[in-house]
């Protein structure tokens, strides 16, 4: 008897004005923008026929209003698994780009290098963040009758378990 496979489809969560202004966004709760509505409603249309034995997203309110349009197509509620978080950026979270290079230039520098153990003040590693999103992909994974799941989650969240496989951070 072969072993069963799950089928994941990672959708990373619709638009914020975060996005747009380039801050950074980590585990604060930032909501979509109308672009990022709009791109749910997409999301809903293209997705509407399809067929999953099961749904999940991020606790994050980004992720669950993407993630709505959905549930409303399809009669089923998702998942919320907090584990499908976005990577906490400790005290960058709220701040944007050129306000982070103008006051932590050599802690950007760093950031820059994606150092597996480096971690932002107050925030979380790549190893702890892959670590913390592998886990809750295996948790899902390992459902019982689960052989197809749709995600909904930040970017990098749905890009971890793909860099897992060819790489460890």
């Amino acid at each position: 008897e072969q072993p069963l496979v799950t089928e994941l489809l990672f959708i990373r969560h619709g638009e914020t004005d975060w996005n747009r202004q380039l801050r950074f966004q980590g585990q604060i709760d930032v909501p979509l923008n109308a672009t990022g509505i709009a791109q749910a409603a997409r999301l809903a249309a293209r997705l509407a026929a399809e067929r999953f034995d099961a749904f999940f997203t991020s606790d994050l309110g980004r992720a669950r209003e993407t993630a709505a349009p959905l549930a409303s197509a399809w009669g089923q509620q998702p998942v919320v698994v907090p584990g499908l978080r976005e990577q906490s950026f400790g005290t960058w979270e709220g701040l944007d780009v050129p306000t982070i290079k103008q006051r932590h230039g050599a802690l950007w520098q760093d950031w820059l290098q994606h150092h597996g153990d480096f971690a932002l003040p107050g925030g979380e590693s790549l190893r702890q963040f892959h670590a913390r999103v592998l886990m809750s992909v295996r948790d899902i994974a390992e459902l019982d009758r689960i052989l197809s799941g749709v995600t909904l989650s930040a970017g990098a969240t749905s890009r971890s378990p793909v860099a897992a496989i060819g790489r460890r951070p």
